[in-house]
């Protein structure tokens, strides 16, 4: 569905430069990431085919689960585009499999949580695989 409103003109995506139509869909296991461009329209769009997915296949999305992150914009567009799709304001870096993700680089506080992550993990590792000797 999404591929045909692309090529169709309904939808564009992002890197458009780069890849006809641009990549308007991410999708790993049972999260989606939607990148569109800053068009209202397109989004309007967007949320018509996420309702008719929601109808064909009789999945619900959780709109209240869900975030609007920006990569550029103002706050009264921000906010547009949450009411639009009725989902809470996001902001950079994100999360994503358990890695930070943000439009910059990323500073090394932000790679914090996941270095102390992975330290507990090796540690309980070495206890319970080292011996005394």
């Amino acid at each position: 569905m999404v591929r045909q409103a692309q090529r169709n003109g309904l939808l564009c995506g992002l890197a458009d430069n780069l890849i006809s139509n641009g990549v308007a869909i991410l999708q790993y296991a049972d999260d989606t990431i939607i990148c569109l461009k800053d068009d209202l329209d397109m989004a309007r769009n967007m949320k018509l085919l996420l309702y008719l997915f929601e109808s064909l296949s009789g999945l619900k999305i959780n709109f209240d689960k869900s975030e609007i992150i920006m990569i550029n914009g103002d706050e009264s567009t921000h906010t547009q585009y949450a009411d639009l799709f009725n989902c809470q304001l996001g902001m950079f870096p994100i999360k994503y499999l358990g890695v930070p993700v943000g439009p910059s680089r990323l500073h090394v506080k932000d790679w914090e949580p996941l270095v102390e992550k992975n330290a507990k993990k090796l540690s309980t590792w070495k206890g319970s695989s080292l011996s005394m000797a």
